[in-house]
């Protein structure tokens, strides 16, 4: 069960992807150059174990002095999720962006959110193929975040492409952009993290505690579904306005972006 949701997570993710790469105006992108996120993304998984040991100890360390200094979950949620999900996996999906735009060279904004999005996407397949050999019932339930990954790509990808432009338009707003890169992804990951897979409040003893903790779960879930389809359907709205936002040094930037 696990594994063929999985694949199913997997599949919708490259239709996604796939339709967004042939989108792009007046051409897609090369295809080599559109499979380079996306096996880097798969290596990005490789090197969350590494980072999981590194930031264990730090997160059990913070997690225990806020065990002494105060008894909310709340708190000990969004530490646990933000070391060992929301900064740590996008932090090292945005080294691999890195890459791909050393590799690649974007050509505009939209290749920036095209490509960052790729690295999401072979994020997923390899941690929902994980996910599904040790947590078949879980990795049903991720089925219904199946762009997550993507979409984080997406934000991040996006606003680097627009400090990129506005940086090369003289513009100003490049640095807004840049902590917008990292700064969306991470906190939409912690929230969603933290409501669900590291809920402290679930496994509270008092009832009301974990009453509480179902229902930000299940609203958080709500939220992060439909927010998924928003931003993808957002940014096919703005296909022919983020092709044309060039940020090759050769070419008049057609518009500023605050």
């Amino acid at each position: 069960m696990g594994l063929i949701a999985a694949v199913i997570a997997t599949v919708l993710c490259a239709v996604a992807y796939v339709r967004m790469y042939k989108r792009e105006l007046p051409e897609p992108i090369g295809k080599r150059q559109a499979a380079i996120p996306v096996a880097l993304g798969v290596v990005s998984v490789f090197l969350m174990v590494p980072a999981f040991i590194g930031t264990g100890f730090l997160t059990a360390s913070i997690s225990g002095g806020l065990a002494v200094l105060t008894s909310s979950p709340v708190l000990r949620s969004l530490v646990n999720a933000f070391f060992m999900a929301g900064f740590t996996e996008e932090l090292i999906k945005l080294l691999m962006f890195l890459i791909v735009v050393l590799v690649v060279k974007p050509k505009n904004v939209y290749e920036y959110g095209l490509l960052c999005a790729g690295v999401g996407f072979g994020f997923t397949g390899l941690e929902d193929l994980i996910y599904g050999m040790t947590n078949p019932v879980g990795s049903v339930f991720r089925v219904l975040f199946f762009a997550m990954h993507m979409v984080f790509g997406l934000l991040m990808g996006v606003e680097l492409g627009l400090a990129r432009f506005n940086k090369r338009a003289g513009t100003g707003g490049s640095v807004k952009h840049t902590l917008l890169a990292m700064v969306l992804p991470v906190l939409w990951h912690t929230v969603f993290d933290a409501s669900t897979t590291t809920n402290a409040a679930l496994n509270a003893t008092e009832e009301s505690a974990q009453i509480i903790g179902i229902v930000v779960a299940l609203a958080v879930c709500a939220i992060s579904i439909a927010l998924q389809f928003v931003v993808l359907i957002r940014f096919k709205r703005d296909t022919e306005k983020l092709c044309g936002m060039s940020v090759v040094e050769d070419e008049q930037p057609a518009e500023t972006q605050e």
